[in-house]
């Protein structure tokens, strides 16, 4: 008899060992390829160029100004150079991000929770975009759940470790990015409110508050300063300004104030469709009433009764950030944008899954169809993420240069950029480059003038300019062979002319 209850035993602990390692490692395996399909296939766009130039400066330097994901990829940078490696920093904080939300989940909710909430991000189509991104994203994620999950420890028991880890990972993520500094606030909150009774307690808590406080601090002046040029002061009060003179207009803030609407939209955009406007009106319907259900399922989680002081948690750390984001949007540039709200997704993701386990328990047959919509949405998303490529083709713009260059032939790069990073990254060439910050007048002479400016060769120019007006076509076409090779979209239009002089002048 004995024997028998041993096997038992043996046999449900194997079972549920099976059941612990199994469904999350497969989830795990799925983010995998998810994150890994097509990771080289489109060029680096210019702001991971900006990351790329910005981590090759000296360590120290990065050390005392720079992000942390900026240090990271410096390492990174030591082992390869290919989009895909560089990428694949990114890949590798996400899949650790899927993981720790199933770690969050199980321990704010359940163990279903937490699978669901770890399915969620590894599919969601805006995730797989910025894991496949060489920017500071998937780094600031995977350290503000981190420090998250330090907390709900010390929430649960608190000890010197839990708090000293939750603050080194929160300073990381400040680190990485400016606005999980507004995680700190429901941090507050919450530890505030449950330990208010216990001085000593709350005492060790404002210890690693104000060391995240000093450690910020030496940065705290030049923040100040970027984040002042950033927001560009308060909003006008007219949107659209036409001056009687020139009849242009001029747009302060392109992007409009977020309303409550897009507030109760956010939910479908982090799960499944974050790419705009379809162009299909059914389709945009179809992902509006989907965002609904989403956003309906987010609010059943708060009548859940089960650790539903605990959901309580996640809703502190997924909605209080997101006020202060909304109230300055109303006043000056906006921030309701994706990438700036990623940092709150994981914690809807919870209550996505607490609402969603819900219904589960009550109607077997809603679920399903809730389930079926899902998926739907989100295979469209991903078809849309995987066949339309969005990011500015800077590999396919230098490397027709360097494929096609001739000896002496000479790069002259007019790209409203002071340091030319597409050509640093991607040209392996021997053409002589030239880098132009001026711009002339829109006038024949001016222009006239300024491409008098340009190198002497006998060879040719490969001209990269952008937004060029009409004078300067015409200049163009009267002092060169010209013939236009290349065009991308880069706040405006740049393009790429071959030129030939007409004389063998030098």
């Amino acid at each position: 008899m004995k024997e028998k209850i041993s096997n038992f035993t043996k046999n449900q602990a194997k079972s549920d060992l099976f059941w612990q390692i199994v469904p999350i490692t497969l989830i795990l395996l799925l983010a995998t390829g998810l994150y890994l399909y097509q990771l080289g296939t489109e060029s680096l766009w210019i702001d991971e160029l900006i990351s790329v130039d910005r981590a090759k400066r000296d360590i120290l330097d990065l050390l005392w100004r720079g992000r942390t994901h900026l240090i990271l990829l410096k390492g990174w940078m030591v082992f390869g150079y290919s989009d895909s490696w560089l990428r694949g920093l990114c890949v590798i904080c996400t899949i650790g991000s899927v993981f720790l939300i199933y770690q969050l989940g199980c321990r704010l909710a359940s163990k279903p929770v937490g699978l669901i909430s770890a399915l969620l991000m590894a599919v969601s189509p805006l995730f797989i975009h910025h894991a496949q991104e060489v920017r500071m994203y998937g780094v600031s994620t995977f350290f503000g759940l981190l420090g998250t999950l330090a907390l709900t420890s010390a929430l649960k028991s608190p000890n010197k470790f839990s708090i000293s880890f939750w603050a080194i990972a929160r300073y990381l993520a400040i680190r990485s990015t400016k606005l999980n500094l507004l995680l700190l606030l429901p941090d507050t909150v919450l530890f505030v409110w449950r330990f208010r009774k216990q001085k000593r307690v709350l005492l060790s808590f404002a210890l690693g508050l104000i060391t995240i406080c000093l450690l910020w601090s030496p940065l705290l002046i030049n923040a100040a300063k970027t984040t002042t040029v950033f927001m560009g002061g308060f909003r006008e009060t007219v949107e659209t300004v036409e001056t009687v003179e020139t009849g242009v207009v001029n747009k302060p803030d392109k992007k409009p104030r977020p309303t409550i609407i897009n507030v109760l939209l956010q939910p479908g955009r982090f799960t499944a469709w974050s790419f705009g406007r379809p162009n299909s009106t059914a389709i945009f319907w179809f992902y509006n009433l989907y965002s609904v259900m989403v956003a309906s399922l987010i609010g059943l989680a708060f009548f859940e009764k089960r650790n539903s002081h605990k959901l309580g948690w996640a809703a502190a750390w997924g909605f209080l950030p997101l006020i202060p984001i909304f109230l300055v949007s109303q006043i000056s540039r906006s921030l309701w944008v994706d990438r700036y709200l990623l940092f709150t997704a994981p914690y809807l993701f919870i209550l996505l899954a607490a609402g969603f386990m819900g219904v589960w328990r009550r109607w077997r047959i809603p679920v399903v169809a809730i389930a079926l919509i899902y998926f739907v949405a989100v295979g469209g998303g991903l078809k849309r993420y995987y066949t339309v490529k969005d990011r500015e083709d800077w590999r396919g713009f230098v490397q027709l240069i360097q494929t096609n260059e001739q000896s002496g032939d000479v790069i002259v790069w007019k790209a409203n950029q002071s340091r030319p990073r597409a050509l640093n990254h991607y040209y392996r060439g021997s053409a002589t480059i030239e880098v132009r910050i001026d711009e002339p007048e829109d006038n024949p002479q001016a222009v006239e003038s300024w491409l008098e400016s340009l190198p002497k060769t006998r060879s040719r120019i490969w001209l990269a300019y952008a937004n060029p007006s009409p004078n300067l076509l015409s200049g163009i076409e009267k002092k060169f062979k010209a013939e236009e090779v290349y065009k991308i979209k880069v706040n405006g239009t740049l393009e790429l002319f071959l030129l030939t002089p007409r004389t063998s002048e030098i």
